[in-house]
């Protein structure tokens, strides 16, 4: 029996349905008019089988796709049509999709909306494929390709991947002594490339039980306080440490530095300026008030809120106390020029995450807040976070 699947298009405001043919018949797919002869569809679908077939009663339909075959595309939503396309007409495309689905993704990634093209591809080698689509093609990038261990859970996995593949850099060579390569070093590469194929690198990529919101905190804080510090070379500083506790070590270490009260040198010339109160005390949540203040709440905390002092006396941002339920610190962005203000951060002592009656505690104040004052900045516009 001869099965289609109808994905009713037309209800959401286009002038056709899309008809996709049964696996026998090479999922071939048309554009379905009411009034003119249907058009064969040219590209993808741009939307997964789990999504499309919603549409309507599927299940002898997708049943006679290969599983091998579904088990492999689904990762690829947005691709999954053309690749399961590309399988069905062609023997060459169906054992690359089994051996190497990456490369196909890649091609499907360049040429959404031309099957003949990408089938063309398919058939070429697959140093030849990666030549063609603009990336290196020595033997070592299918290697590298190989010892990936990413879910493509996101959709920043596959735009990293391309980038690190790019003929012009070839960045993806720094990797070759990595064994696999998981998402966290390629996003970590991608962020302080400075870290890749270090102790430290290697102690953050490999940890699974590393809590990431922490620890994005302790590097972009410790970096800041470097340069706040005048320290020299805080990339290659941070890189020369072998573990997480080393990081931790020197995050610390900086705080208390730029913290100390009795460094009058540092002392900034508008030190005695009172801070703007653009967003007033209320019960249990304090607004900062000056610099004495400020160096004492990250002495208090033992965190580097200090850093934002130059923003707070120009306006861009307010830092608050808040003691109960539990003792944190609240950063606030401000731009008065568009009339929008951002919820920052919800800091513990060294930067631990607020726990959740925290968190909806300063949630409540800040929607309160935007309320309130949200004609305070912009009379024009509304304020948004």
């Amino acid at each position: 029996m001869d099965l289609q699947l109808t994905i009713q298009t037309s209800v959401l405001g286009f002038d056709y349905d899309i008809e996709v043919n049964s696996w026998q018949q090479k999922l071939q797919a048309y554009r379905v008019f009411g009034t003119k002869p249907k058009e064969r569809l040219e590209g993808g679908l741009g939307l997964g089988l789990n999504l499309i077939t919603q549409f309507s009663s599927s299940d002898e339909w997708l049943a006679q796709i290969p599983k091998q075959y579904l088990a492999v595309t689904k990762i690829f939503p947005e691709h999954e049509y053309q690749l399961l396309w590309l399988a069905a007409n062609s023997e060459q495309a169906a054992q690359l999709l089994l051996m190497r689905p990456l490369l196909l993704v890649l091609i499907c990634e360049q040429y959404p909306i031309d099957n003949d093209k990408t089938l063309a591809l398919s058939h070429l080698g697959q140093r030849d494929i990666l030549n063609e689509l603009g990336y290196d093609n020595a033997k070592v990038t299918l290697k590298f390709i190989d010892k990936l261990t990413l879910k493509f859970e996101r959709d920043v996995e596959l735009k990293f991947l391309k980038k690190l593949l790019d003929k012009t850099l070839c960045r993806y060579k720094v990797f070759k002594h990595h064994p696999t390569i998981n998402y966290v070093t390629i996003s970590l590469d991608n962020r302080y490339p400075f870290l890749t194929c270090t102790k430290l690198g290697h102690a953050i990529a490999n940890n699974k039980n590393l809590k990431r919101g922490p620890l994005r905190a302790c590097l972009a804080d410790t970096i800041a306080l470097g340069l706040a510090l005048g320290m020299n070379e805080v990339a290659k500083r941070i890189g020369q440490l072998s573990s997480l506790n080393e990081l931790e070590r020197l995050h610390q270490q900086w705080i208390d530095f730029r913290n100390d009260a009795r460094q009058v040198a540092s002392r900034p010339v508008d030190a005695d300026t009172p801070y703007p109160q653009l967003i007033p005390s209320e019960s249990n949540i304090f607004a900062i008030e000056n610099y004495d203040d400020l160096i004492n709440e990250g002495i208090s905390q033992k965190h580097c809120i200090a850093v934002y002092h130059n923003r707070i006396i120009a306006g861009h941002y307010c830092a608050f106390t808040m003691e109960h339920p539990q003792r944190v610190t609240i950063g606030v962005k401000i731009n008065k020029r568009i009339g929008m203000f951002e919820l920052d951060q919800i800091s513990g002592i060294r930067n631990s995450i607020a726990t959740n009656e925290t968190r909806e505690m300063v949630y409540t104040w800040f929607e309160r807040v935007k309320k309130t004052y949200k004609q305070r900045f912009n009379p024009e516009s509304e304020l948004k976070a």
